[in-house]
């Protein structure tokens, strides 16, 4: 406590703090009571007050909850609840401990296994624990929770922690409850943060006794050190207990520990030497070298005013270092081709001057400053990249050294020079074909490729000077910055380019200058993006040549052509058209000259575009009756087109018989379900070569007819027999007896029903034909049929 000989014992029951306040007089029979938000279900888990007195961390083993709370020294009091969540499933808290500086937390947390099976129970294989840090010293909760850095995890048994005299933190190791282990975990250096904590396990051995799972406890505060202090350049206090104090050859600074109540003699050591530093409280320093560096200790003794004497301790290490090498004035060139060349204002990158400064050290920082007021106020220059000069200002350099912030001042000259722009040979190329060389036409993208090497290489032979090189940039703006280079290959629209002749090694600018990218168009012939149809004679008929004509003129005067079929040149053809007398495909070539750049050799002067059209070869259907398959007097009469016998068109098909009206075109070659008849096919080619027709007979024999002149089925007679099919045939009618009656001409309106002018009456005759078409082949055919008399 803050009185003398007095301490606090602090106890936990369910949500419940106790403090008892312990004097020279005994135990106060009244402890300070403090609520907790949680209630706890266990008793198993430390607690352990930091040795600062100002915070106080409690392990509820059973409920999962490890919880961090402030503890006032003069009241007693505990506030300030916060719950430190940990990892499953080593998240049952129980070793606690706090470092000596009172910043960092520890905590031992395990899986706490447990199975009614005993051998289950005591085999370490089923036991694990893990080593948390946190950094309470942050401000928030937040902060402080993700700190939590996992130091070791393991197959172990829970344990205690405590922090020793050594101000080391000793872990208690167990394999299981029953299993313990003959050593002790340690952790080194406890204020350092995560894995520099430098925890080493079975560290300490136990000269072959065993630890299980507690360790004594000690009261804190006697293992408190004492705060060693420094103040850096802008007057803020650094606390250096257990750190490396990085300093710069030159530095002044002053060494100063806590003051202390009471009296206190005071032992500096250096590397465990006490010669150098006799009868010293603070240390101080002046123009820092090497002789500096080494590992500090302080020892205190001190008599409070309680008249107690206590041992303080405390180290912290020095290490000087050089700053960066110093360097003479840098002066940067530039040429002023601004909107105002004679201004002496103009734009500068400082940063490409970077690489001089540094030598390309990634480890050094470089700040730009206008003035020495602007250095000292920490003022640097915001807009390296485009800092616009003034009257050639010179500025201050400030390098510094990222790992150790020494650093060095220097100065940089800003020259600016009235430039006039040189005028360099512009660039010619043909347009870009976006439509590349194995689609159907050219198209032009409106831009070009241009080799910026080769430019390059040009320009600086014009120079004959190995110390400079050309840069190009798209603006006088990018020249003078060196932002945004063209290099290499690309692609550009008509633009002006901007050239930049500089010192290879300073960056300064040397002269400047400009030329042209021009594009010529590709020339653009004419196509057709549809199919061309040539009409020619159906191979069975005599050969007989048809063209058509191929227009690829792109209607500019002068332009040359060269026409190509299925992939070769078509010798001799050189119009802008060409007569296609065979089907493939053709493509024309149109070639512009450009007089624009005929002097310029390296340049495209003729671009070439082209076109191309698809003929493809169709003809008007030939037919004959020899293509046709009749199926007649049957149930589903057909007429069937023999389709690779008509021609190399692509052809539809209607029919029409005698007085109807033609059918719809159709795809298919074929007619059902017809009624016998003479029918005319009609076939016409889609790609409009033309229409052939046919008449066709399709032979029925009619099973009656009624003689009563009412104008339906009044004779009977073959149909699909006329003049011109089966003109020459004759057709015998016999009655059920045999006997010859009448014999009817296929060209007649057939029989009436009569013979020698007497009407027979209804009964079933029959009938004998013999059928001789036009190339006198004969069919024959018998039958009956019915009179029937109404």
């Amino acid at each position: 406590g803050d009185e003398c000989n007095t301490f606090w014992v602090v106890s936990c029951v369910e949500n419940e703090f106790y403090a008892y306040k312990v004097s020279n007089t005994g135990v106060a029979s009244n402890p300070v009571r403090s609520t907790a938000s949680h209630t706890a279900n266990g008793r198993r888990g430390y607690l352990k007050i930091s040795p600062d007195g100002k915070k106080l961390a409690i392990a509820h083993m059973a409920d999962m909850a490890f919880i961090l709370y402030d503890f006032n020294t003069i009241t007693g009091k505990v506030t300030n609840e916060r719950l430190l969540p940990l990892t499953a499933p080593n998240n049952k808290p129980y070793g606690v401990e706090f470092s000596s500086n009172s910043k960092k937390l520890y905590v031992h947390a395990s899986n706490d296994y447990y199975n009614q099976d005993y051998n289950e129970w005591n085999n370490p294989n089923n036991h694990f624990s893990t080593l948390y840090q946190f950094d309470i010293s942050l401000l928030t909760t937040a902060e402080i929770i993700n700190s939590r850095t996992i130091i070791d995890s393991r197959n172990l048994y829970r344990g205690g922690l405590q922090l020793g005299p050594d101000q080391k933190i000793y872990r208690a190791l167990s394999k299981t409850y029953n299993i313990g282990i003959a050593s002790l975990g340690v952790i080194e250096n406890p204020e350092n943060d995560g894995s520099l904590c430098n925890y080493k396990h079975e560290e300490i051995s136990l000269g072959g006794k065993n630890s299980t799972q507690g360790l004594p406890p000690f009261i804190a505060s006697i293992f408190s050190q004492i705060e060693i202090t420094t103040q850096d350049t802008n007057g803020n206090t650094i606390v250096l207990n257990d750190q490396t104090m990085n300093v710069c050859v030159g530095d002044n600074f002053n060494i100063i520990p806590e003051p202390l109540t009471g009296t206190a003699t005071y032992s500096w050591y250096l590397n465990g030497d006490t010669t150098a530093f006799q009868n010293l409280k603070d240390l101080s320093f002046t123009n820092a070298t090497n002789a500096i560096n080494g590992l500090y200790s302080l020892v205190v003794e001190q008599t409070n005013v309680c008249g107690i004497t206590s041992i303080l301790e405390g180290e912290f290490s020095i290490e000087v270092f050089a700053p960066p090498p110093t360097f003479e004035p840098i002066v940067y060139e530039q040429c002023d081709i601004d909107e105002d060349t004679t201004d002496g204002i103009t734009l500068f990158n400082l940063n490409t001057k970077l690489p001089e400064i540094t030598n390309n050290d990634a480890d050094l920082e470089v700040l730009f400053y206008e003035s020495q007021t602007d250095l000292d106020a920490n003022l640097p220059i915001n807009n390296t990249s485009e800092y616009k000069s003034a009257n050639n200002p010179q500025l201050l350099v400030k390098v510094t050294n990222r790992q150790t912030e020494c650093f060095t001042i220097g100065e940089i000259n800003l020259k600016v020079y009235a430039t006039s722009l040189d005028i360099y040979t512009n660039i010619y190329v043909c347009e870009n074909n976006i439509a590349g060389t194995d689609t159907i036409k050219s198209i032009g993208s409106g831009d070009g490729t241009f080799d910026f090497e080769n430019k390059r290489q040009a320009i600086q032979a014009i120079f004959v000077d190995p110390t400079i090189e050309v840069e190009f940039y798209e603006s006088t703006n990018d020249a003078q910055l060196q932002i945004n280079q063209i290099t290499g290959i690309k692609e550009y629209t008509d633009m002006e380019i901007f050239v930049r002749i500089s010192n290879k090694e300073t960056k300064n600018c040397v002269s400047a200058g400009k030329f042209n990218l021009i594009v010529n168009p590709i020339p653009v012939p004419k196509g057709n993006t549809e199919d061309i149809i040539l009409c020619v004679n159906n191979p069975k008929d005599e050969p007989q040549l048809f063209t058509e004509l191929l227009d690829g003129n792109t209607g500019i005067s002068g332009d040359t052509y060269q026409w190509f079929y299925n992939g070769t040149n078509i010798s001799g053809a050189t119009n802008s058209s060409y007569e296609a007398n065979a089907e493939g495909f053709y493509k024309v070539e149109a070639t512009h000259l450009y007089e624009n750049n005929l002097s310029n050799l390296n340049d495209d002067s003729s671009c070439i575009g082209f076109n191309t059209f698809n003929v493809i070869e169709s003809n008007i259907p030939t037919i004959n009756q020899t293509d046709i398959i009749v199926v007649e007097d049957s149930d589903n009469n057909s007429i069937t087109i023999i389709r690779d016998n008509l021609g190399i068109g692509d052809y539809e098909f209607a029919i029409q018989k005698k007085d109807e009206f033609i059918s719809s075109f159709q795809d298919e070659p074929l007619f059902e379900n017809l009624l016998a008849g003479i029918y005319t096919i009609f076939i016409h080619d889609k790609n409009y070569c033309g229409t052939n027709q046919i008449d066709i007979s399709v032979i029925g024999y009619p099973k009656f007819f009624t003689p009563n002149n009412d104008g339906i089925n009044d004779t009977w007679k073959i149909l699909g027999v006329n003049e011109n099919f089966y003109s020459n045939s004759l057709i015998f009618i016999f009655d059920r007896y045999g006997k010859l009656i009448t014999t009817i001409n296929p060209k007649g309106e057939g029989w009436d029903g009569n013979f020698n002018g007497r009407t027979l009456p209804a009964s079933d005759y029959w009938f004998s034909v013999e059928l001789i078409d036009s190339n006198g082949n004969a069919r024959s055919r018998k039958g009956h049929f019915s009179l029937i008399r109404r």
